[in-house]
């Protein structure tokens, strides 16, 4: 019985029109998919190309086309062969050299994307597939306010992944940007 009355709640809209006017949101298929519908179609796709204009980003997945936690297999797929592997200082891994970048490798994963100042002149600089430039950019904009400024440079945080853009303490220009999960620094 309570199906029945949950029925009848549900469908008596569709029956309880008394005039053409107010039928007149429904279509010939008895279902309310009529102008209304197509107009909020057309409204979300004018967010999806607003959102592409938007250049405020909201995640941290890659910098210099890579990707943190991608495999060292993978890296080697986007990348090819580093120009040369050296041992961290800092940390228990091994960085992986490129002409555009470098990566720290640690348990055959990811762990960090580093870009030096001279490789994003050559080669421009992508986070998320946006181009940033940390000298001319209005940083605020694409990355909003920093969480933490520290004397050597200013962090973002996105989740548990940062981004820290390096500055010199003499000049104050900036000196290199990292991009790494928070728990491995």
């Amino acid at each position: 019985m309570n199906v029945w009355i949950l029925l009848f709640g549900l469908l008596s809209p569709l029956f309880a029109a008394d005039s053409p006017a107010q039928n007149a949101s429904l279509n010939a298929d008895g279902f309310g998919f009529g102008p209304q519908t197509v107009l909020a179609a057309q409204n979300a796709a004018g967010e999806t190309e607003n959102k592409t204009e938007n250049k405020f980003i909201r995640s941290f997945e890659s910098l210099a086309g890579v990707s943190l936690y991608s495999s060292e297999e993978e890296l080697a797929e986007l990348k090819g062969e580093p120009l040369e592997v050296v041992p961290d200082p800092w940390q228990n891994s091994l960085e992986y050299r490129y002409a555009d970048m470098s990566a720290g490798i640690s348990d055959g994963v990811v762990v960090y994307v580093h870009v030096s100042p001279q490789q994003a002149r050559n080669y421009g600089l992508r986070l998320n597939a946006v181009k940033i430039d940390p000298v001319h950019d209005t940083l605020q904009e694409t990355l909003g306010s920093p969480d933490f400024v520290a004397e050597d440079g200013d962090v973002y945080m996105r989740g548990s992944t940062a981004l820290k853009i390096y500055r010199s303490e003499e000049t104050g220009e900036w000196d290199g940007i990292d991009l790494f999960d928070d728990y491995s620094s």
